[in-house]
């Protein structure tokens, strides 16, 4: 049940959002290192236990060669002192993050969604999210078994060797901040970066 503490989360952010379209050769020649996103990958807990995630048998540099052009989309979740004065719980960031990121990164695959079927600019696209495909609540890969969608499954762009910090300050000049889990404290803002290859 909704309290006023979640409500006014949902009500502490304001939304920046920047666009860039270049060619993928561009991308991929000044932006993708797949040897160094996976070392990141790594350390995450879904390295290997998710279809869209590194290792992968397949040779990802097809993925990037297939396409021509590349859509970046960035946006900034700029919070109130409400939220970056207070400290939080870990269950409270996963709360907020929740409400706020999690929340517009979903509004966001929606609407690139909606994009890609609607224009046929965008047939045989391919939509790049941030963090892990969550598509299914358990991957099939811990089975080993095929994936459920494989048509639908989401790459992020980290995954498939894109560097998002790199990305997001020479492209955009926009510093990625993050949240201090020591101290429980939320920067002014949290970035995501999202994109369609087509």
């Amino acid at each position: 049940m909704y309290n006023n503490r979640m409500l006014r989360i949902e009500k502490s952010y304001t939304i920046e959002k920047h666009e860039k379209t270049m060619q993928v050769q561009d991308y991929y020649e000044n932006f993708v290192d797949l040897e160094k996103t996976i070392q990141s990958c790594k350390k995450c807990d879904k390295y290997g236990k998710c279809w869209s995630c590194p290792p992968f048998n397949e040779d990802i540099s097809d993925y990037w060669k297939k396409y021509e052009n590349i859509d970046l989309i960035l946006l900034q979740l700029h919070y109130d002192n409400t939220i970056t004065e207070e400290i939080f719980s870990q269950e409270d960031i996963d709360t907020l993050l929740h409400l706020t990121l999690f929340n517009e990164k979903t509004k966001l695959l929606q609407s690139l969604t909606k994009k890609t079927r609607k224009n046929e600019e965008f047939d045989d696209s391919m939509i790049l999210s941030t963090g892990y495909c969550n598509l299914c609540p358990v991957c099939t890969k811990i089975d080993n078994q095929p994936c459920r969608y494989p048509k639908n499954k989401l790459y992020s762009i980290e995954s498939i060797g894109g560097l998002v910090t790199k990305t997001t300050e020479e492209l955009f000049d926009k510093k990625i901040k993050w949240i201090d889990m020591e101290k429980g404290k939320i920067p002014d803002y949290l970035t995501l970066l999202m994109g369609i290859l087509y």
